[in-house]
């Protein structure tokens, strides 16, 4: 598989795309990243202890206090007051309704290495390292590192097969970030941020550069000149392009960006994914529609699945979707096929940065599974909600507002009749009602009430209307 990172640099905008095999798999903008809390180290005051909830709400200088469970903290949650100060770290971004998730289980990463003061001297090692040998080096070499009972490492994928030196390096500069936060920490006496990652283009090398990674292209000069001399230091192997033209329009991404906000997603046989989401809950509906390409239903029903296993693990990552997954595959009788299923997803899912949970197929024959969220998804950073329909992507029918206008418009006038005497009524609609008001229904209403009756249909919402009366 061909791994490609692609650096966009075009109207003071960077912008990241991550391709398998030159198919857009995730995508990044600065801009958006930059509003982000995840990660983020903070000086906070508690402002309220909930035993009920047997939480803090913890005031971090934000829009909205974060979120700390007794569970999160590092000391025991009874020696806590109101207007105790504590270091605290995001662990997830908040919404519209809830602040930020809190930890003070700080987690500091680094290239190689995630350094964490209060690890209490485990020794983590990414799964995605296989080799049983590589793995008892780097176990060996946390503990020659390791140098008290409160702290410990994770060793990350990048970490496999680099030198004891490299690792040692980074051991340390990461423990003196530590260091310098638990200082300014003491010279602050008001919430305030005390770590954060410096750049954008730092945080995507480090997150999503590894070895895997073929090859990088980009737009921006500086950019090309940094990636020779630092990147082929790390890996030599790398194919380091510069392009005249917008990074993104040659390598295709604009043209596959459209994928990241389509509710239907065609798949090569033929067969249509449809996807619906709530707040906590996504569901991916899979139908065979055109693909008749297998030799019975349970063969089509079967190969449709396959490709839509592959898709979905896709829309996952380039959507950044979390939360509760339901999958309801076209029936498959075969109980090999389901298996089959299931076992495609997790090796699809080992490609996936966010923690994938599959629960199995439930007693109604949905896939059920789980992925962990960290940050909005990229519906939730690109996109309101509308003003209109509240999210729920439908209006009121054309029938029944005008059913609404009419009979608002019968009862207000019998009632203002009697005691005074309106001469006009302006009535304003949406244009979907132009086809309800017929000339016959405007000289009925006028003819039966005495009135003249103006109307327009330049009202802007479909759902409502307005009505004035003069006399």
């Amino acid at each position: 598989m061909k791994k490609t990172l692609v650096f966009s640099n075009h109207s003071d905008e960077m912008r990241v795309a991550l391709l398998e095999d030159e198919k857009l798999m995730e995508i990044f903008f600065e801009d958006l990243e930059v509003g982000k809390l995840t990660g983020k180290i903070f000086y906070g005051r508690i402002e309220n202890v909930v035993p009920a909830l047997e939480s803090f709400f913890v005031n971090i200088g934000a829009k909205k206090n974060g979120f700390l469970r007794f569970k999160d903290t590092t000391i025991d949650p009874d020696t806590l007051r109101r207007g105790s100060f504590i270091i605290v770290q995001v662990k997830k971004d908040g919404d519209v309704r809830k602040g930020p998730q809190l930890t003070m289980h700080i987690n500091i990463p680094g290239k190689y290495m995630v350094y964490m003061p209060f690890g209490e001297n485990s020794i983590g090692i990414s799964k995605k390292i296989m080799s049983l040998s590589e793995k008892d080096r780097l176990r060996e070499i946390g503990e020659m590192l390791i140098e008290n009972e409160e702290e410990g490492i994770i060793f990350r994928t990048n970490s496999e097969n680099v030198d004891f030196e490299s690792l040692k390096e980074e051991f340390f500069q990461l423990k003196e970030i530590w260091e310098n936060i638990k200082e300014k920490a003491k010279n602050s006496n008001k919430p305030a941020l005390l770590y954060e990652d410096e750049n954008f283009v730092d945080y995507i090398l480090r997150e999503r550069f590894d070895h895997s990674v073929n090859e990088i292209i980009t737009d921006d000069k500086e950019l090309f000149k940094r990636f020779n001399k630092e990147i082929k230091e790390i890996n030599e192997n790398v194919k380091i392009r510069k392009v005249d033209i917008d990074a993104f329009s040659w390598t295709n991404v604009y043209e596959q960006m459209d994928d990241m906000f389509a509710r239907k997603i065609e798949l090569p046989g033929g067969g249509v994914i449809t996807i619906d989401k709530t707040e906590a809950l996504t569901v991916f509906d899979i139908d065979s529609a055109g693909n008749v390409l297998g030799e019975n239903v349970e063969d089509t029903s079967y190969k449709t699945n396959l490709e839509a296993t592959v898709e979905i693990a896709r829309q996952l990552r380039l959507r950044n979707i979390a939360g509760i997954i339901l999958i309801d595959f076209i029936d498959m009788k075969d109980a090999k096929h389901k298996e089959e299923i299931i076992n495609l997803f997790r090796e699809e899912s080992k490609k996936d940065k966010a923690k994938i949970s599959i629960s199995g197929f439930t007693k109604l024959g949905l896939l059920e599974l789980s992925r962990k969220r960290t940050t909005p998804s990229i519906d939730a950073l690109l996109f309101t909600q509308c003003p209109i329909c509240q999210g729920t992507g439908k209006i009121a029918s054309p029938r029944i507002v005008f059913r609404r206008v009419i009979k608002e418009l019968e009862e207000s006038l019998e009632d203002l009749k009697r005691g005074h005497n309106i001469k006009e009524v302006y009535t304003s609609v949406y244009h979907n009602l132009s086809g309800y008001f017929t000339k016959e229904k405007k000289k009925e209403i006028e003819e039966k009430f005495d009135v003249k009756l103006d109307l327009d249909f330049n009202w802007p919402d479909p759902n409502s209307y307005n009505i004035r009366y003069r006399k």
